[in-house]
């Protein structure tokens, strides 16, 4: 029923384009008498209302179609888990989220069609689920006072492609969402809630009820501090680089949270000007090295400055309370248990079209293949080996004979794409405010530190905290499962980064359901990644969900929910990574064959 609704809905919208009816109709509407009469004679008008009643229709039937999960190791308890947990991070209070009305007008902020303007994703009834939240935001209790909603890993980390009327998930892949585009408008809606009185009225009786005028006030100063409080956030992370859709500068954020908001040194500010695609999870909780600038191990302590960056907080200036935070470390630890176990999605051929096994075949040998001095795919991009093991490190090097997938981390002026995401964490130094005569040694006392140096020991410090503060406390071996066993041997050296002017290049388990590719999203598809980089796209649209099994990426649209990829910006390129690009036109599609497998 819901293919013949969509297919007489397009044949009567192009009998109407082009018989002229659709254009007709947006000028009908004319001023006469003081009312409003539309020109239109009544078979004209009953083939409309028709069109409007069957468009109806086919959209119901669509909102109501099943998502398609592939199958990722999960049940649907497990997402559910991943989806809502909270951890620590307080975006604002949920009555108000559900009172906030637009900024223009009066319909609900939260209204599902709203929240769509910015892909995230609507959650789908589980175990009588009613709250009317977008995956990946969790109520956040607070002891004592009205709970509070904020992100969760999944906001970040869950896509879904669609392909002919099909909406499939993708549990771990990047987010097409715009999280500066939705914190920019909930400024604005909290903003417009103070400036109009009539707005502030309909929102505070919502909030508090009908109640005296002193509830009212206390709400009002209320709205007022949260609202100086987001638009400082707004402030500090302001830049002239535009992320748009599918992108974020989430090192820079967290820099400028932890550095400038809690450590109150305003001065460590820096503009996050190098927006990165969001990485994929599965598979990351085995790796020795994760982040694009390969500068974290220890899922945890990633984890928590992700928090930190997304509404949470750590105490940074109080000695008394030194370190403490709202990161939910207990729950951390189950969501990285539940990565842990999550499945790469295989490519689902009822959906997208077999796999041609042959030309895969001859991908495979082309992925391997040394081309001169150009190296092999699978030498930066591992493949398992016929015991279905990726290449690891050594057990002897670990204190619980743990190994870890080794990644690599290719240097910058050798991969040659964009530099600024890693040359701005590797450069960067900061003030350490009144935190100097504490740090640790060898720091002790010094008035700067390289960043990656001082956000290592300051979400460190926050990941101890919220460890101890476990009840009842984790045993020695819980906190060594808790952290990924990332302690050394007794002799040898902590872990270090390899090298922080790099990129890391990691198993290529599933990128097809990872576009757009490298590390700042500047490349469509896979079969522009193959092409050298004066011929990939300058320009290219992101947001659409629609996805294109040909080329294996998402389709550019000039439409809504997306916006325009400027590859010639700062921060933007698409250049580097020229890799295969020498092969045929065969090879190429066989490459993009056989990485369809993967």
């Amino acid at each position: 029923c819901q293919s013949i609704h969509f297919l007489i809905i397009r044949f009567l919208l192009s009998y109407m384009h082009f018989s002229g009816l659709l254009k007709e109709g947006r000028r009908c509407a004319l001023l006469k008498g003081g009312s409003m009469r539309l020109r239109i004679n009544p078979v004209r008008k009953l083939i409309v209302l028709t069109i409007l009643l069957l468009n109806i229709l086919a959209t119901n039937a669509l909102a109501s179609k099943p998502i398609i999960y592939l199958d990722q190791g999960w049940t649907q308890q497990q997402r559910q888990a991943f989806y809502e947990t909270p951890q620590g991070s307080y975006l604002i209070p949920f009555k108000w989220y559900l009172a906030l009305e637009q900024p223009d007008v009066k319909k609900r902020f939260s209204r599902k069609n709203h929240i769509k303007k910015f892909n995230y994703l609507i959650k789908t009834k589980i175990d009588g689920d009613v709250l009317d939240l977008p995956l990946g935001f969790a109520i956040e209790p607070v002891d004592n006072g009205d709970d509070w909603i904020g992100y969760t890993c999944a906001a970040c980390h869950t896509n879904e492609i669609k392909i002919k009327g099909q909406r499939i998930r993708i549990d771990g892949a990047p987010t097409l969402s715009d999280f500066a585009g939705f914190i920019d408008e909930l400024q604005d809606a909290v903003q417009a809630t103070l400036e109009d009185s009539a707005k502030f009225d309909r929102f505070a009786t919502r909030v508090v009820g009908k109640r005296d005028a002193s509830a009212k006030l206390a709400l009002r100063k209320a709205v007022e501090d949260y609202g100086n409080d987001l638009s400082s956030f707004a402030d500090r992370n302001h830049t002239d680089v535009e992320y748009g859709y599918a992108r974020l500068d989430a090192f820079g954020i967290i820099m400028n949270e932890v550095f400038s908001h809690d450590l109150k040194v305003p001065e460590n500010n820096h503009t996050p000007n190098a927006p990165v695609s969001y990485p994929f999870l599965w598979g990351t909780p085995q790796h020795d090295w994760v982040q694009w600038n390969g500068s974290a191990n220890n899922p945890l302590g990633r984890n928590v400055g992700e928090v930190l960056g997304t509404f949470g907080a750590v105490n940074l200036h109080d000695p008394a309370q030194l370190g403490v935070s709202t990161v939910r470390a207990e729950n951390l630890i189950q969501f990285e248990n539940l990565v842990a176990s999550l499945q790469t999605p295989q490519w689902p051929e009822q959906y997208l079209g077999s796999i041609d096994k042959e030309q895969a075949e001859q991908g495979r040998i082309l992925y391997q293949q040394f081309r001169g001095d150009e190296p092999s795919c699978a030498y930066c991009h591992a493949l398992k080996d016929e015991n279905g093991m990726y290449p690891l490190t050594p057990a002897e090097e670990n204190l619980f004979a743990a190994q870890f997938v080794v990644t690599e981390m290719t240097p910058l002026a050798e991969i040659g794409t964009d530099s600024v995401s890693a040359l701005n964490f590797a450069t960067r130094v900061v003030s350490t405010g009144g935190l100097a005569p504490v740090l640790p040694a060898p720091f002790t006392g010094a008035s700067e530190l390289p960043a990656p140096a001082l956000l290592s020991i300051l979400v460190g410090l926050a990941t101890q905290t919220s460890l101890a503060m476990i009840n009842p406390p984790l045993s020695d071996a819980e906190v060594a499962a808790a952290i990924g066993y990332r302690i050394k041997a007794p002799g040898l050296p902590p872990y270090q980064p390899k090298n922080l002017l790099a990129y890391r290049a990691r198993p290529l388990d599933g990128i097809w359901a990872t576009a757009p590719y490298l590390h700042n999203g500047s490349v469509q598809n896979l079969y522009e990644l193959l092409l050298p980089g004066e011929m990939r796209k300058k320009e290219f649209y992101v947001g659409s969900m629609k996805f294109d099994p040909e080329y294996v990426g998402f389709k550019s649209k000039d439409k809504k929910n997306t916006s325009l990829l400027d590859t010639t910006l700062p921060g933007n390129s698409n250049q580097g990574h020229e890799y295969g690009v020498t092969l045929s036109e065969d090879e190429k599609w066989a490459l993009i064959e056989f990485l369809k497998t993967l």
